[in-house]
């Protein structure tokens, strides 16, 4: 009974490590920041990542923590009101292209869908379900080449 309450701890205690992991190698900057970065930076973070998987696949506790405490001493080194200020703004624009790209859906007006991703940046990206299911499911999409 012990065992089975260790091995769920365990798979927990994994998962929540992966997790944390991979929130830490996309910065605390939030969606969209490794556009902001260097090819050296990137290379970087990738590396990082790959030294945190191989600590925990090998079990190695020491090299892991010391990966993560210098991860977490970055990520709060980030927060101060600039960049609070700086997601606040990328979210409200978020929110204002998400109920403009909804109401030019619901209208059928694919003119202004391509406006809307040309006028936020989104020219040539995928958004939402297209990207989660690498399609297009709007039906006569006029740029779903």
């Amino acid at each position: 009974m012990k065992q089975k309450y260790f091995l769920g701890i365990f798979a927990i205690a994994i998962i929540a490590v992966l997790g944390i992991s991979m929130v830490a190698a996309r910065g605390f900057s939030g969606f969209g920041s490794a556009q902001n970065l260097t090819a050296d930076e990137k290379a970087k973070l990738q590396e990082q990542h790959q030294a945190i998987q191989k600590a925990i696949l090998e079990g190695d506790y020491t090299t892991w923590k010391s990966l993560m405490e210098e991860r977490i001493s970055k990520m709060q080194s980030q927060i101060n009101e600039e960049n609070f200020n700086a997601l606040k703004e990328k979210h409200q624009k978020m929110s204002e292209f998400r109920t403009a790209m909804q109401e030019a859906r619901e209208s059928g007006n694919f003119s202004r869908v391509q406006e809307l991703k040309e006028k936020y940046g989104f020219e040539g990206k995928r958004l939402g379900k297209e990207m989660k299911y690498g399609h297009i499911q709007m039906g006569n999409c006029p740029f779903a080449k």
